[in-house]
């Protein structure tokens, strides 16, 4: 029987892959598309804003999507470690793709180290897509930020299933799927994941 305490704040979706496995501690998990730090009207990247933010929700682990590393676009900044120093957390980047002389993709936020982490290769039409795995004693966390092209989007959800089936711990999945509530990418998730966020859309934001 499952037993899980748990909290959730949201940009995007989180959902848990259904396990018999019990939990008893409370996380609170934050899934975040700060659009490298560039928020819909400034072009410059500005990481107060979405660090405060976070900051302010203080979630133990946070799964943040569109962020560089080292690129020409972002002044050759590593984004993803200034942004986990900003909040005070540790930064773990998974790369999607190369980009102006450095990388772009995903990031984990986390209180504590995981056990391990790294990256499994999704579609993408546009550009190449990632998951991001990482696993800590209780429970492990995904992070992606998928294609804008439909079957894209399905051959990932089949890959990030079978990534959650290797684990025994709960499986917790956030990030930007690029899709409606009602489409079919996320009906094949709800087949086998348990939504924990409420509904609401990465863009438009309001």
């Amino acid at each position: 029987m499952r037993q899980i305490l748990f909290r959730s704040a949201f940009w995007t979706l989180i959902l848990m892959f259904c396990t018999s496995f019990a939990m008893a501690e409370e996380l609170l998990i934050l899934s975040y598309n700060v659009r490298n730090g560039r928020g819909l009207k400034a072009p410059d990247v500005d990481l107060e804003r979405p660090a405060g933010v976070i900051r302010d929700l203080a979630p133990d682990i946070a799964g943040i999507q569109e962020l560089d590393q080292n690129s020409v676009r972002s002044g050759k900044r590593d984004i993803p470690q200034e942004l986990g120093k900003a909040v005070g957390m540790k930064a773990f980047f998974a790369p999607a793709i190369d980009f102006q002389g450095g990388k772009y993709g995903v990031a984990t936020l986390a209180k504590t180290e995981p056990l391990r982490t790294y990256g499994v290769p999704l579609p993408g039409k546009e550009e190449r897509r990632v998951l991001q795995v990482s696993e800590f004693e209780t429970f492990v966390f995904f992070n992606t930020h998928l294609s804008l092209t439909e079957a894209d989007r399905m051959e990932s959800a089949s890959i990030i299933e079978a990534e959650a089936r290797k684990f025994t711990k709960p499986v917790f999945l956030c990030g930007d799927f690029n899709a409606m509530p009602d489409s079919k990418v996320m009906q094949a998730f709800f087949k086998n994941w348990d939504r924990l966020s409420p509904e609401a859309f990465t863009f438009p934001a309001n």
